[in-house]
């Protein structure tokens, strides 16, 4: 289970950054009481998420002959879908400059976050 996560190096720098985002969603809900810039959250989350996006894609060799999940399979779907969402979420902000608006975007994003990241995760875990 340790090679799972920890296993070489797209694994270990995935893990890494899933527990860094986490930890900063984790944060920011802690202490959502004085943050101003609720956009800027948001944009962190998506940039990150966007990076553990592609390293656990080169991770799984997605859309190869040996791919660990099948590029129409149910977790690309739910992942594909979460996030379009979040992008399109991301999009939005830019335009609505209203902090509360921001605020449910960072939450709403996290969600979707976490989403893709038990799918993927579970489901390996599953197939070990």
């Amino acid at each position: 289970m340790f090679n799972l996560f920890f296993g070489d190096l797209f694994s270990t720098l995935t893990t890494v950054l899933v527990l860094i985002v986490l930890a900063y969603a984790t944060m920011t809900v802690v202490n959502q009481q004085r943050i101003k810039h609720w956009g800027r959250r948001v944009c962190i989350l998506i940039l990150l998420g966007t990076a553990i996006s592609g390293l656990s894609a080169t991770r799984d060799a997605y859309m190869t002959d040996v791919a660990l999940f099948a590029a129409e399979g149910l977790q690309s779907s739910i992942c594909s879908v979460a996030g379009g969402l979040i992008f399109l979420t991301g999009i939005i902000v830019i335009f609505v400059r209203k902090q509360d608006f921001r605020r449910n975007a960072f939450f709403f994003t996290t969600a979707l976050f976490v989403i893709q990241v038990i799918t993927i995760e579970a489901s390996r875990i599953a197939m070990l």
